[in-house]
């Protein structure tokens, strides 16, 4: 008779154990400022998804938001088709900022300017919330391979492209003046700066606002 609780004090601490569990994200933080269902801004309290068992593994752990709970139900009803234009948006926006470069698998392949007309004719390919361009579908395997290795790769052409014209001299997150060595990150395609590591954490937090803050003084606002 002394089984039975046991029992259920052993399936208890097992049910106790996974409800503290929590999907971590992989990848940028979900990159825009409006929700991908009704295209309403997403607010201070945005209903936040990480993506998991789906159909598609690499979707697993990516990011998103939206200004409702209502919206994410909608959106998950046809999760493939709202992913892919969640993608076309993502690409427009991060088009506006990506480096002018080469495929970064094959840096000796050309490509065309981000910011061209021909720009969709490349290979643009949305990963966990960031924009990749490669020059053909074979690179494309090659940094799912080894992502980390190419990830680093744009982060560094990121910076040398943007760090010339970075529009703000204080941190995007304290107000504090940046000083010579200030702490910087790549989130969006964008180069952020910050003045200290624990600034930084809270942009990847949640960095819509701090994009839409270097956006609005980058083009003069």
């Amino acid at each position: 008779m002394k089984l039975i609780p046991s029992l259920l004090i052993g399936l208890l601490m097992i049910t106790l154990m996974g409800a503290g569990q929590e999907t971590k994200r992989v990848g940028d933080p979900y990159p825009l400022t409006i929700c991908p269902v009704s295209q309403r801004p997403l607010g201070d309290k945005p209903f936040v998804l990480i993506l998991e068992d789906m159909d598609d593994a690499s979707m697993n752990g990516r990011e998103l938001k939206f200004c409702c709970g209502g919206c994410r139900t909608r959106f998950m009803a046809d999760a493939k088709t709202n992913l892919d234009k969640l993608d076309d948006a993502i690409i427009k926006d991060q088009l506006r900022v990506y480096p002018k470069a080469n495929c970064i698998v094959m840096p000796d392949d050309e490509m065309t300017d981000p910011r061209g007309p021909e720009a969709m004719e490349d290979q643009n390919v949305v990963i966990n919330n960031r924009l990749y361009r490669f020059c053909c579908k074979g690179c494309i395997r090659r940094f799912k391979k080894d992502p980390s290795r190419y990830d680093k790769a744009l982060n560094e052409l990121v910076k040398a492209q943007q760090a010339g014209n970075y529009p703000i001299d204080v941190c995007v997150i304290s107000g504090r003046p940046l000083g010579e060595n200030p702490t910087e990150l790549v989130v969006a395609n964008r180069l952020v700066r910050t003045c200290c590591g624990g600034c930084s954490k809270k942009v990847m937090a949640d960095p819509t606002a701090v994009i839409a803050r270097l956006d609005k003084a980058r083009s003069g606002g």
